[in-house]
């Protein structure tokens, strides 16, 4: 996360960087005759790009880019500016995100890279302006810049696929049993996040000790409870929940940047209930008995948020499909 910032960063620095270099080169070319004849005798386009109304247009335009692509990062956004412009127009969320993260921006970084080499040489060894050739160099090096950048922040299908099957361990273990409601439960000297899957269908109230001693196996038929590991049961060694991150920037991080499960989290809290909505979630898995106790993937990875943060035990109430969003409820137990 913090080489994304830092990537990004570095092209926002450079635009501006080249966007100086078009308003000296302006002044240069205004105040300097023998440079506005030359470029008459030698590079008569160079008089049109550096024409006054050439220049704000261009300028502009990377300026509005450059504000843009801000509000998106400060905003919490996964999608580049581009992804969200196409997104606006079409709404057409997968395709167009798959085309804009993969396509479009390795094809600009190479425009650019290419028109700067093309601008840096000509300059250097034809037109022999070395302001010129500056523009040029900067055109590479933000053409690098994004070329180096990943495609793809969050895991994208590959993490999903790997989080899909850590669900089936567990959905063979609870297969042959009628199960109720999990509770997550917060991890205990650092150790794993467990969810404690009470076995029938009728609820019950056992105290955080008595769910801690539960067994990890079915021993018997009178059995009425066994802990599991969700597919989160983890989340607590992430380093960057070291940082004092809020509730939502931990989802944000694991649902949106990590997994590719949402492509936006909001959360709201009222006492012990909290509310997580999650917007483009992605909540078809393979197992039924693993959706019924514990929910679906992205909801049990925000419990295991949940219950880490808080250090409480967690229970999710219901979860609700509406066309892409997904509302998850949960409480916490004293």
């Amino acid at each position: 996360m913090a080489s994304h910032r830092l990537g990004e960063a570095l092209i926002d620095i450079q635009t501006i960087i080249i966007v100086g270099l078009l308003y000296w080169l302006l002044r240069e070319e205004q105040d300097n005759a023998f440079l506005r004849t030359w470029l008459s005798n030698n590079f008569p386009l160079g008089l049109y790009l550096l024409s006054p109304l050439a220049v704000v247009v261009i300028s502009g335009t990377l300026l509005v880019l450059t504000v843009a692509r801000i509000v998106l990062f400060v905003t919490g956004s996964n999608r580049t500016l581009v992804e969200e412009v196409l997104l606006r127009l079409k709404g057409l969320k997968d395709q167009l995100r798959e085309l804009a993260s993969t396509k479009g921006s390795s094809s600009s970084a190479v425009v650019l890279t290419g028109f700067g080499t093309a601008l840096a040489l000509y300059s250097y060894f034809l037109l022999h302006i070395v302001p010129l050739v500056a523009l040029g160099v900067s055109c590479i090096i933000l053409g690098f810049t994004a070329l180096s950048l990943p495609r793809r922040i969050g895991g994208g299908p590959g993490m999903r696929a790997m989080l899909q099957g850590a669900i089936l361990g567990v959905e063979a273990l609870l297969e042959q049993c009628d199960v109720g409601r999990a509770t997550y439960l917060p991890p205990e000297n650092g150790g794993a996040i467990f969810a404690y899957v009470p076995l029938g269908l009728q609820p019950e109230t056992n105290s955080l000790n008595k769910m801690r001693q539960a067994p990890k196996s079915l021993v018997g038929n009178d059995q009425r409870g066994l802990l599991v590991y969700p597919v989160g049961s983890e989340l607590n060694r992430i380093p960057e929940f070291q940082d004092g991150l809020s509730l939502e920037e931990r989802l944000r991080y694991v649902l949106v940047e990590s997994a590719d499960m949402c492509s936006r989290v909001l959360v709201e809290q009222t006492g012990s209930l909290i509310v997580v909505g999650m917007k483009g979630a992605k909540v078809d898995i393979q197992g039924e008995k693993y959706q019924n106790s514990l929910g679906s993937l992205p909801s049990s990875l925000a419990a295991c948020v949940i219950a880490t943060l808080h250090d409480k035990p967690v229970t999710l109430m219901d979860e609700r499909k509406n066309s892409d969003r997904l509302i998850a409820r949960f409480r916490l137990l004293e």
